[in-house]
């Protein structure tokens, strides 16, 4: 009996952008507690490098939010799997922005970045398109 296994095989699958995605770089929070933006180190994201964004968190009223707490998550859909890195809030800069260190897409196509935003004034996420 011979087995065939395509595990391992997601390289071959391709990385197509996604026509209908909202890549803007500010959104509102799902439940609508925060709107956040961010901002990589130089002008684009950049595909196969290590950098940092920058995160802007703002109550829906254009308050800065201090005191803030980071997951991130995230990945290619397409391909199930997440990002190559571990990205983590790395400082709190005050006004409402931090720094996220560890950012990486290592292949071209349609990504997501998932914010778990806890602060004061409560807990929201965001999800964040890409096409690289």
């Amino acid at each position: 009996a011979l087995a065939i296994s395509a595990v391992g095989c997601s390289h071959l699958m391709p990385s197509r952008s996604h026509d209908d995605a909202d890549t803007s770089r500010t959104r509102a929070t799902k439940a609508g507690a925060f709107v956040v933006s961010y901002e990589p180190a130089g002008s684009k994201v950049p595909k196969r490098q290590l950098h940092s964004w920058t995160v802007d968190v703002r109550t829906r009223d254009g308050r800065p939010v201090d005191g803030a707490q980071m997951t991130v998550g995230g990945g290619m859909p397409d391909h199930g799997h997440g990002l190559p890195t571990k990205p983590v809030m790395s400082a709190a800069l005050g006004n409402g922005r931090y720094v996220v260190d560890g950012m990486k897409f290592n292949m071209g196509g349609y990504w997501v970045v998932d914010l778990g935003i806890t602060a004061p004034e409560g807990h929201d996420d965001v999800r964040f398109e890409l096409n690289l």
